[in-house]
Order: structure tokens, then C-alpha cells, then sequence
């Protein structure tokens, strides 16, 4: 009777100590919900939205693991009140609505080709960083059982990043994934068979750096290309196309920190349409955005050379949606201009 009484003692303990790191973690500002004890898949309904019958708990709407995550501490506390091995539920920590991308780095056997033989996700960032000429801000990070990291980073405002996996999409590289809306990571504290979740690096969660939020973010859809191009006088598509390029520039020029990145990528993207519409000269529309940027170069760590990659790359992906103009030459009613047209 007393070795019964000490392994449910000794279960409640362990429970609390999982219900403390709970908390603590939604003291910080993250969202969490329950994970099976001793693994990594989430203890709450995990059917996906779109196979939801809206009933039970989902009756008022679809409540997966996500949309369950919560700070709240009497809820919180609900979790995790049980005793026994079942009850020890680890952390999980929702990235979508704790506005967070962990990046994910993995280790492997075998050496990478075309990373140096690199073995670890952790030496393919610092590879992709170099890259780049940048280097990664300190910021809260924890290793999981198996020797992989987890780096954690705030979602740059006005961003919806997805989730990524190593080598596929828009992930960073071999060995690197990320989690971000609609993923989840298991939090420092957390017990698998193979060992503990732990805190590597305690401190604030930094935000993600621009060059990583650029790398991370998809390209918009193409618009469906227009079977017929625009058509407008020649005074109205000279006027059309400077009010892109006013605009553009003002954009950039004004983004806030934080979106200095992803503006000008966005401004690149549009500017690059009228390039491949044969509307913009590829070298003008560089050497415009790269002097809208200019203002943002050396402030906080924008360097020009990040700012001459993100153009390149935002027009070459706008030029593949091309925005043509057709410049007939009619009359143009709202200027009262007759004949053949303006030149």
C-alpha cells in the first residue's frame, strides 16, 4: 500500500512540475495545450478542420489543437490536474497564435552534399547566414532529445508564415525546418523516452530577421494572365505606371522596422511586372528601389548587399507575370485632347 502511495505521489509530482512549465510558459505570452505523455503528438482532437462534423466540443466551430491552445491558467491547470503516467502530458506550444517561427534544425549521418559535409541543421544555417553576410541574433532556444535545436523567433508584424520542411518549398535547407501558423513545437521541460527538452539559451525571443522572413515567404499566386493587355491612352498608362512607381518607392521608403524586408521584396514583385511587360527597364527599376531602400541601409543591420538581393530576386519573380500596356492612340475623354493622341 505505502509503494502505491509513493508512485502516485511521485505521479502527482511530476504532473505539477509539467502544470508549472505550462504556466510559466503561458506567463510568458505563449499559447499551449496538452501533449501525450512522453511523446510529441498532441492529447487534444486532431482531426483537421476541413473533416470536422461540428460536433461535441466543436459544435460552435472547429477546436483542434490549435484553436484549443490557451493561456489561460484555470484551463491550463484542468490539463494538467491528473495522476499517473497517462496524465503527464508535455507541453506543446502553438506557434500561429504564440506569434512565433521556431526553426526546427535536425542532425544526420550522412554528410550533405553541396554544405560541406555538413551533418547538423545548425551548420547549415550558419552556412545559409554567411551566405548572406549576416549573422543570427541571440534569442531563447531549447534541444530536444535527439540533439536537434529549437530557435525561437517573434513573427515580424503584418507576416503569416506557414510551417516548412527541410529541402522542400521555401524552406531554408537540408536538415532546417520551421513552424509557424498552423505548427507546434514541444516546450523545454517536456519528456520523451529519449531524454528531456531543455532550455539552451535563456533570454528574450528575438524577432526573426528580415533575411529569414524573406527566404521564408512564398510568392504571391501569379495574377491570371490577361488574355488581352491593358489598354490606355499613352497619357494615361505614362500616368498609370508613374503612380506605380511613386508609390513603390514611397513604400519602401516609409516601411516601419520590421517590414523593411518584405516591403521592398513586395515592391520588387510589382515593379518587376512592368519590367517583363517591357513598361520599366530592368536596371531603372534596380537603381529606384535600391534608392528607396537607401534610407534603411546601415540601420539596425540592413546591409545594401541584402537589400540589392532582395530586389533582384523580387523582379525576376514579377517579370514572369508580365503587365502590359496596349497605348492606343485615341482620344482621351477626361482631357478633352483630340487628334492622334499625346506622344
Amino acid at each position: 500500500m505505502s509503494s502505491t502511495r509513493r508512485r502516485v505521489r511521485g505521479g502527482d509530482r511530476e504532473v505539477a512540475r509539467l502544470r508549472r512549465v505550462a504556466l510559466d510558459a503561458a506567463a510568458a505570452g505563449l499559447y499551449v495545450f496538452p501533449v501525450q505523455a512522453g511523446g510529441k503528438l498532441p492529447a487534444v482532437p486532431r482531426h483537421s478542420a476541413e473533416r470536422c462534423r461540428g460536433r461535441g466540443i466543436c459544435a460552435a466551430g472547429h477546436q483542434g489543437w490549435e484553436q484549443r491552445a490557451t493561456r489561460d491558467r484555470a484551463q491550463i491547470c484542468r490539463w494538467w490536474s491528473g495522476t499517473g503516467e497517462a496524465a503527464r502530458f508535455n507541453v506543446g506550444i502553438a506557434c500561429g497564435p504564440s506569434g512565433l517561427v521556431v526553426i526546427d534544425l535536425d542532425t544526420s549521418t550522412d554528410p550533405l552534399p553541396g554544405w560541406g559535409g555538413a551533418t547538423t541543421g545548425r551548420e547549415v544555417l550558419d552556412q545559409l547566414a554567411a551566405r548572406h553576410g549576416q549573422t543570427l541574433p541571440a534569442t531563447y532556444s531549447t534541444v530536444t532529445p535527439t540533439d536537434g535545436e529549437h530557435l525561437y523567433y517573434r513573427m515580424p508584424q503584418g507576416l503569416a508564415l506557414r510551417n516548412t520542411h527541410g529541402g522542400h518549398g521555401h524552406s531554408l535547407g537540408p536538415l532546417i525546418d520551421t513552424r509557424a501558423g498552423g505548427g507546434f513545437v514541444v516546450g523545454a521541460g517536456s519528456i520523451r523516452p529519449e531524454g528531456a527538452y531543455m532550455v539552451a539559451e535563456h533570454g528574450q525571443i528575438a524577432e526573426l530577421p528580415g533575411w529569414l522572413a524573406t527566404l521564408l515567404t512564398p510568392p504571391p499566386a501569379p495574377e491570371p494572365r490577361r488574355s488581352a493587355p491593358l489598354v490606355l491612352s499613352t497619357r494615361r498608362a505614362n500616368a498609370y505606371v508613374a503612380a506605380i512607381l511613386a508609390g513603390e518607392s514611397a513604400a519602401v521608403e516609409h516601411a516601419a522596422k520590421g517590414q523593411r524586408q518584405i516591403t521592398l521584396l513586395t515592391a520588387a514583385r510589382t515593379l518587376g511586372r512592368l519590367v517583363g511587360g517591357g513598361e520599366l527597364d530592368a536596371d531603372n527599376a534596380h537603381a529606384l528601389l535600391l534608392e528607396a531602400a537607401g534610407v534603411h541601409i546601415g540601420v539596425e543591420g540592413f546591409t545594401r548587399a541584402e537589400a540589392e538581393r532582395t530586389i533582384t530576386r523580387g523582379l525576376a519573380y514579377g517579370a514572369r507575370a508580365p503587365r502590359r500596356i496596349d497605348r492606343r492612340h485615341h482620344t482621351d475623354t477626361t482631357s478633352g485632347a483630340g487628334g492622334s493622341g499625346e506622344a
